[in-house]
């Protein structure tokens, strides 16, 4: 009964000695060789880092000698291309229009359009230059608008080709974050916000007026809620 009592001892044992050795299998120290820096920020951001650099965006409206100005295609272009400049543009606006063209009258009512949209975004005439490119009497010359702004990129990837396995200290391998940060740097609306952060616009005044005028005659604050968002949780669970 004693040896029978030893063996489920020696068993439990056994058991707990395997479990102990799974999780010394898992268990990671630090590297001795790594900084405090590389502690406080991922590997990734180290060797694959977004670069911001700034640049130009341009767009080049070419209208034909016979065309009355602007297509209503590259009407929409203009005003995109204007609502770019307000959301990324850095400086001025730049027109830029041909010299010596044969195609005079196009050419003035696209610039004429142009600066429409220009008045219609609130876009100042401070705000924008202007320059002249010798055409050479060609009669397709085009209008061209320009602004500069912020580009993101990051260094091409590579081939992913390491031996996981013998990665025995469990450190990030060469392109490990690398698409991560290829796919930040493609997403994000204007890059310039990797540098500072964009300025907070203002509150609504309108409904900060609201929340007020109820405050002060003593109601409920809240959006009153309609029918159908009204729920008890046993309809919920039904």
């Amino acid at each position: 009964m004693k040896q029978l009592f030893t063996l489920k001892k020696f068993g439990k044992a056994s058991v707990i000695a395997l479990a102990c050795f799974g999780l010394t299998a898992c268990y990671q120290t630090i590297p001795s060789d790594m900084s405090m820096a590389e502690l406080s920020q991922p590997a990734f951001k180290n060797n694959h880092p977004i670069i911001v650099k700034q640049g130009q965006q341009q767009v080049n409206l070419v209208v034909p000698a016979q065309a009355g100005g602007l297509s209503s295609v590259q009407t929409a272009v203009a005003a995109q291309f204007i609502l770019d400049y307000i959301d990324k543009g850095e400086g001025l606006f730049q027109i830029w229009q041909p010299n010596g063209n044969s195609n005079t009258k196009a050419v003035a009512a696209a610039h004429k359009k142009v600066r429409q949209i220009l008045y219609d975004a609130a876009i100042p005439a401070n705000a924008i230059s202007y320059h002249k490119y010798d055409a050479f009497g060609d009669d397709k010359a085009w209008l061209g608008l320009k602004f500069k702004r912020y580009y993101a990129s990051v260094a091409k990837c590579g081939a992913g080709n390491q031996n996981l396995g013998t990665n025995y200290l469990n450190k990030n391998y060469q392109t490990f974050g690398c698409a991560y940060q290829n796919n930040l740097a493609a997403m994000i609306s204007n890059p310039k916000d990797l540098i500072s952060p964009s300025a907070l616009s203002a509150a609504s005044a309108e409904r900060r007026q609201i929340i007020w005028s109820k405050y002060i005659a003593g109601v409920a604050t809240g959006a009153a809620k309609s029918s159908d968002e009204s729920a008890t949780i046993s309809e919920v669970a039904q």
